[in-house]
């Protein structure tokens, strides 16, 4: 009996558990799932939010060819004045690697102004 139910133990862990070849997420799908929502331009997304009311431009991570790896991987890591850190169970190193590229490679995103410009007195 004891068997019976080891037995259906693994047989319903196995079945819960994530399929060997199931794919992971690739560099774009992890900007999406874990960058876009505060990153993207826009009104509404933190990550640009401040600057937007500082009146400054907001540049979009998407495109950005000043980046260097060692730094996003230390801001992801450690957080950056409102934006948290992420563990290495919530994104790899690898991963991390991935949106970088994803950003280095990607075609920007068009960007309108939050505000509208002001006129030259």
């Amino acid at each position: 009996m004891k068997k019976l139910a080891v037995l259906s133990l693994i047989a319903v862990l196995g079945a819960c558990s994530k399929a060997p070849n199931a794919e992971k997420p690739d560099g774009a799908e992890n900007y999406a799932l874990k960058c876009a929502g505060c990153h993207n331009p826009g009104p509404g997304h933190p990550g640009t939010m401040l600057l937007e009311q500082l009146e400054r431009p907001v540049p979009a991570l998407i495109g950005r060819k000043d980046l260097e790896l060692d730094y996003l991987k230390s801001v992801v890591r450690h957080g950056l004045i409102e934006m948290p850190p992420f563990r290495p169970t919530e994104l790899s190193d690898d991963e991390i690697a991935e949106i970088y590229a994803y950003i280095k490679d990607a075609k920007p995103p068009e960007q309108t102004p939050a505000m509208p410009a002001k006129e030259a007195p």
